[in-house]
């Protein structure tokens, strides 16, 4: 839809200027009149920067942006600042250009009569639609403030749970990385030095030291340091890392490896913790804030993170439709913990189904918290041997035939 750039002074004289989306010049102009405002200037804006506008959504706005300018919003909505004039202050604080521009064309929409829910819904990566349906479920029942306020908090939640889940997972990353890269410059620079050494005092080497002198020739100098081989190697393994990812980023190979990972011994109770964390505080969020349950099961099963258990929720939702409760449904999975589903139970006998998932959340929330300082405690000290572990058989591979050549000499 073509985009009009606008100056207008309102009755009190106080000046505007924005843009506004529009089939044409003269509907723009309808619309602007609607609002009271007198038009001083309008004209329609290049392909090239509605092309630019649009595409400013794409990719530069992270979470912490949108948590910012949620609590932002929260506060200014709780304050009984009308719509308009808050996005309009947020505009003129807002650090993010991204963001900045997506929110002059979402106020330009409210302007317009346009529903907040329904300006927000233009731009999906930014606003999901869980965010749209917590804002439309407010609009519907006339308590957006309070329920802009609980997003606020959820989405605080959220992205602290976000940030536990990747303190686990940087450390270990980094020392097998770290791991990996010792070995490669150990096979590719100093066993050669070594096979210098090993030419001149002549005899049988071990087997050991035959491997990895076999490892630092064959496998990293022929296959990855010369010319056409390293070409074909790593055209392989790109080829390999490829094929691995297409296959993993289908539906059936994402639910294969969210499958294996719920099932890992250690990890997969790390794993249940953290999606039945996400979970509780979604499901509970869109409850308190009176979505109805169908639309809130659809909008969860999209947050957990899980192929199989967002399967398990939307067979939930299925059999919600014909009647049965929700905890039944839940016990029917082989995913959701007794728990889990003897809480929403109480919840739907009590009719506090929000409360209690509450609840349930700030449980798994704790327990991820401390499940993530335990396993970091298990995972640090396991790799920090296995690496050991590693540089000491190779050291000891390179150092055998000394001691081999020693111990021959000793004898003779």
């Amino acid at each position: 839809m073509p985009v009009f750039s606008y100056s207008a002074v309102d009755s009190d004289g106080k000046a505007y200027k924005g843009d506004i989306e529009s089939e044409n010049k003269e509907i723009a102009i309808t619309k602007l009149q609607r609002q009271r405002l007198m038009i001083t200037s309008i004209k329609r804006k290049w392909a090239i920067t509605e092309y630019f506008n649009k595409n400013l959504s794409g990719g530069k706005i992270s979470q912490d942006d949108i948590l910012l300018f949620s609590r932002q919003l929260a506060t200014l909505v709780k304050a009984r600042i009308p719509i308009e004039q808050c996005l309009e202050v947020l505009i003129n604080q807002l650090s993010n250009p991204a963001l900045q521009a997506i929110i002059k064309s979402v106020r330009n929409e409210v302007i317009s009569g346009t529903p907040l829910s329904t300006a927000m819904a233009k731009y999906p990566k930014c606003f999901d639609n869980l965010y749209v349906g917590m804002l439309r479920a407010g609009e519907a029942s006339g308590k957006l403030p309070e329920i802009l306020i609980r997003t606020a908090k959820y989405m605080d939640r959220t992205s602290r749970l976000r940030s536990k889940v990747k303190s686990a997972m940087i450390y270990p990353m980094l020392v097998i990385f770290v791991g990996i890269g010792v070995v490669i410059f150990i096979l590719t620079f100093v066993i050669p030095k070594f096979q210098d050494m090993y030419k001149t005092m002549g005899g049988n080497l071990p087997w050991l030291t035959k491997m990895m002198i076999y490892m630092s020739n064959d496998v990293i100098g022929k296959l990855f340091l010369s010319f056409p081989a390293n070409v074909f190697s790593f055209g392989l393994l790109f080829l390999v890392g490829y094929l691995i990812s297409k296959i993993v980023s289908t539906e059936k190979g994402k639910f294969k490896i969210d499958e294996l990972m719920l099932k890992t011994p250690v990890l997969g109770s790390y794993m249940s913790k953290v999606v039945f964390a996400k979970f509780s505080q979604t499901l509970g969020i869109l409850v308190n804030n009176g979505v109805p349950i169908l639309e809130s099961m659809d909008l969860v099963s999209k947050t957990v993170g899980s192929k199989p258990v967002e399967k398990a929720i939307l067979d939930a939702k299925e059999k919600i439709k014909e009647g049965e409760k929700i905890a039944d449904t839940l016990k029917k999975s082989a995913y959701f913990p007794a728990l889990v589903v003897s809480m929403v139970n109480v919840g739907e006998q009590t009719g506090k189904l929000g409360e209690v998932l509450e609840q349930i959340s700030e449980f798994y929330d704790e327990e991820v918290e401390i499940s993530t300082a335990s396993l970091t405690a298990l995972i640090e000290p396991l790799l920090m041997i296995g690496l050991a572990g590693i540089v000491a058989v190779i050291v000891m591979a390179l150092y055998l035939p000394v001691f081999k050549m020693y111990g021959n000499m000793k004898k003779s």
